[in-house]
């Protein structure tokens, strides 16, 4: 049995929210802190409590995607994108599928004296080949590491941003901190971003 497979689907609902809550509140914080390059800090206070509220986010969203996992390596992984047995099998059945859609609306349009429709859309679903789907998992694996990368990177900059404070310490450590904020950002957009692509192809199961 897989761990937390029952939950995966409420799991994965969210770890989405919670992801296009990061996304936004990184995306926030960097353009809050484009002042900090040129010596503007009247906006400290905020920048601090998004930099705590990225954080937890970025934390609570790391910890769910964790949850999910398992059911990702088994279910997805392992049962899907790399058995192109099964990409195939699949394919197979959604054209099966769209040759009967197609069938039953011709008969429709014969009944209403309408012309048969000439390009069958189950065309369309032998596009996706067993060798671009075994793409996919190598994708994942390139966001995780950079979910890694852009955690840190969110824990050093709450850090700076709680024990610095410009008008006293002076600015120069400035560019650094809008540094990381900039690659926290670029690092859960991308995040995002290959998540869906890998969940548009197949997405958690679960019997919850």
């Amino acid at each position: 049995m897989v761990a937390f497979e029952s939950y995966a689907r409420w799991l994965l609902v969210v770890h989405a929210v919670l992801g296009a809550a990061l996304v936004a509140s990184t995306t926030h914080l960097a353009v809050w802190m484009r002042g900090y390059l040129h010596g503007r800090f009247d906006r400290q206070r905020g920048v601090r409590l998004l930099g705590w509220i990225s954080s937890s986010l970025f934390l609570c969203t790391f910890v769910f995607g964790n949850l999910i996992y398992p059911t990702y390596r088994v279910r997805v992984r392992g049962e899907y994108f790399e058995s192109p047995q099964a990409v195939a099998n699949a394919q197979d059945a959604r054209a099966v599928a769209g040759a009967a859609l197609m069938a039953r609306e011709n008969r429709r349009r014969t009944l209403e004296h309408a012309p048969d429709l000439s390009e069958p859309p189950s065309q369309a679903y032998r596009a996706e080949s067993p060798r671009h789907v075994a793409k996919m998992p190598r994708w994942f694996d390139v966001k995780e590491h950079w979910v890694a990368v852009g955690l840190a990177m969110s824990i050093a900059l709450l850090c700076l941003l709680t024990a610095w404070n410009p008008r006293k310490h002076g600015a120069r450590i400035a560019p650094l901190v809008f540094a990381l904020a900039v690659g926290t950002a670029a690092t859960t957009w991308f995040a995002a971003l290959v998540g869906l692509v890998v969940t548009s192809h197949r997405a958690v199961g679960g019997g919850g």
